[in-house]
């Protein structure tokens, strides 16, 4: 009799509880998509207007936007990631810039059993491909190679294809700074009379690259131009000239686009970058992202050549700086894929 009365109230409470669950379950089916960009930092200029752009895409979906940053550490990175997927119970999507390239692994494998789509911008190994994963959308990156190959070209002009340079490298298990820094050594190779005399990993990091350059510049007194895998780095480089007074005898080159270097291109202190439009990258990134989950992109389907590519990129110097300063009146985030340069292998 016990046992009995103790079943009946365990269904009676059953009854009660189980209309709660189900109203909770249509609330979370219900609740809006969440917008996320997993980044580095939000101290370097550039990684900053990822946010911007996200910010942008989530105001035009009337979606709430979250920013991650990992500060340089790729296993906060993978937490983070983690556990805006529990909070969301999965009704989110990313867009991932990965700290380092063998990190896109543990991410691909969280996201595919936790079914989140998302898209990845600059860093993956060379033999991930992203069509072995079913909701890791597309790659995109920027064409290192290329932009290394036009800033060291633009540098050397400067100067007459003559004279001694230093470097400065990304971080190294980047598979963009190893790009890019292929690059430059392609452009050495084809103007021997250029000696690149010291290089250095400054990490994408103005501070460590002022540091670095600074050291460089006592042991190479003679330089005549600074090449540098971002614009980050070029700033911290053009700030250790400044301080022994050859800012504008000895340029300096990045890649990215910051403000900063522009102003430094028309003052005649830097020679060029390439200007890779981040807010752009995460609005389309997030954007590609959204439609797979929406069902408008069928994932299976898509062409391998929409799954992982290579972006156009625009190459600034002194004769266009002016006019890519106007900078972009608005953004297409609905054409997916107009950016598409040339499939990525």
């Amino acid at each position: 009799m016990k046992k009995r009365g103790l079943l009946i109230i365990a269904l009676a409470m059953l009854v009660l509880v189980t209309p709660l669950f189900a109203q909770g379950g249509k609330e979370a089916a219900a609740s809006p998509t969440t917008l996320s960009i997993a980044i580095r930092t939000l101290t370097n200029p550039y990684q900053a207007n990822y946010k911007v752009g996200a910010d942008m895409l989530g105001e035009l979906e009337g979606l709430p936007v979250v920013t991650l940053t990992c500060e340089g550490s790729s296993e906060k990175q993978l937490n983070d990631v983690r556990a805006l997927v529990a909070k969301t119970n999965g009704n989110v999507v990313f867009m991932i810039d990965p700290n380092e390239s063998p990190n896109v692994i543990p991410l691909a494998r969280e996201l595919d059993a936790a079914g989140v789509y998302w898209v990845s911008w600059w860093n993956k190994p060379e033999d991930v491909k992203v069509w072995d994963y079913k909701n890791w959308v597309s790659h995109i990156s920027f064409d290192g190679i290329s932009a290394g190959e036009f800033t060291a070209e633009t540098l050397f002009k400067s100067f007459g294809y003559e004279g001694k340079i230093i470097a400065l490298q990304g971080l190294l298990s980047n598979s963009i700074a190893q790009d890019r820094f292929v690059g430059l050594q392609n452009i050495l190779k084809k103007h021997p009379k250029v000696q690149m005399v010291a290089f250095e990993a400054a990490d994408w990091d103005r501070t460590i690259a002022y540091e670095k350059t600074r050291n460089m510049l006592v042991a190479h007194p003679d330089i005549k131009g600074i090449w540098a895998a971002n614009d980050n780095m070029a700033l911290g480089a053009l700030e250790a000239l400044r301080a022994v007074g050859r800012a504008g005898q000895v340029l300096v080159t990045g890649v990215d686009g910051t403000t900063e270097i522009y102003e430094a291109i028309k003052k005649g202190e830097a020679a060029a970058t390439v200007y890779n439009d981040s807010t752009y990258q995460a609005g389309i990134g997030l954007a590609i992202a959204l439609a797979a989950k929406n069902g408008e992109l069928d994932v299976a389907k898509m062409p391998k050549d929409q799954r992982q590519f290579f972006a156009e990129a625009t190459n600034v110097d002194i004769n266009n700086v002016d006019e890519i300063m106007k900078g972009a009146s608005s953004y297409d985030f609905e054409n997916l894929f107009a950016s598409f340069s040339r499939p990525m292998n």
